[in-house]
């Protein structure tokens, strides 16, 4: 299998048992979030690979990038909190995870295959200070 659709196929899996977690607070929601964990696993390192295939030059450029996007995973946690404090629902709370997952597999569906710039001429990691 693809790890493109591998990666799809568990992230589809993820927003199932994240909309469960949402529709059945207490237990059956907490296991469902809980499982989110395994098939989160293998989520990073296939975006890493997929974001970098193929860049040619720019692929020093492009792994720096994905790496430090990291941080940007930061923000969705605070999101989580507001909306736990807007609503007084951690079940509510959790629908910003789930359009997280969605975003993954949408990419893993559809933005992994597009293709890179045809120009590999110049390397971003060269004359541009990155």
């Amino acid at each position: 299998m693809r790890a493109n659709m591998l990666m799809g196929m568990f992230a589809i899996i993820n927003v199932g048992l994240v909309t469960i977690g949402v529709l059945f607070p207490g237990w059956i929601g907490l296991w469902a979030i809980f499982l989110t964990s395994f098939f989160m696993s293998l989520m990073f390192p296939t975006i890493f690979a997929l974001g970098i295939r193929d860049l040619g030059p720019n692929t020093k450029a492009g792994a720096s990038l994905i790496v430090m996007a990291i941080i940007g995973g930061a923000v969705f946690t605070p999101l989580i909190g507001l909306a736990f404090q807007a609503t007084k629902s951690m079940a509510v709370a959790m629908v910003v995870p789930l359009l997280c997952y969605i975003a993954v597999a949408g990419y893993a569906f559809w933005g992994s295959k597009l293709a890179p710039f045809a120009d590999h001429g110049t390397a971003l990691d060269e004359g541009t200070g990155i």
